[in-house]
């Protein structure tokens, strides 16, 4: 222990003493070396890659209006997988919920639809299973500034291309979003 002493004090005049003979130079070189500087540059490069990547100028905007089928199964574990089909592009970035009414209790899953329109999440629930009762299932697409270029080329980048009875107003002014919604009932043992 007093060996481990000793060299934490060597250590820390070796760090004044070369400080020192520095000549006032560690102070002006104190702000160029800032934590900060390397994070701002990484910062800047994240927040503006979507807008450097120009979407696919062969895309045509969405032309009719966004279906959303959602379809549940209880598992034997009494959990629930959830499957879907939309005519949403391929890579659209969507939230699946399902929510017990009974306690509001939500579980979620981020996917994105695949091929032909579809996609399968889950399962949903505790380890234990499902209580018995209804849930609202929710399909919630993430707003179309956050979405793939190529999803951007289709539905536009705040969504404007987007038409149809589940096309709502997203939040924060991120333009139109889909919000589908459904319910499920899970019967006893």
């Amino acid at each position: 222990m007093e060996a481990r002493r000793r060299l934490t004090w060597a250590g820390a005049l070796f760090l004044t003493l070369s400080m020192a003979g520095c000549g006032g130079e560690a102070e002006e070189a104190t702000p160029t070396q800032s934590p900060a500087e390397p994070m701002e540059e990484v910062a800047e490069p994240q927040e503006t890659a979507p807008e450097e990547t120009a979407p696919d100028e062969g895309m045509a905007p969405l032309a009719e209006p966004v279906w959303v089928e959602l379809d549940a199964e209880v598992r034997p574990d009494r959990r629930l997988s959830v499957s879907g089909e939309t005519n949403l592009p391929e890579g659209t970035q969507v939230l699946i919920v399902v929510v017990r009414d009974a306690s509001g209790v939500s579980w979620r899953y981020r996917t994105q639809v695949g091929e032909a329109g579809r996609f399968e999440v889950g399962p949903f629930g505790s380890g234990s299973g499902l209580a018995a009762g209804d849930y609202t299932l929710r399909l919630e697409m993430s707003p179309g500034n956050l979405q793939p270029a190529s999803v951007q080329a289709i539905i536009g980048t705040q969504g404007e291309h987007l038409k149809g009875d589940w096309v709502r107003e997203g939040g924060h002014g991120l333009g139109q979003v889909i919000e589908y919604r459904t319910t499920y009932q899970v019967g006893h043992r």
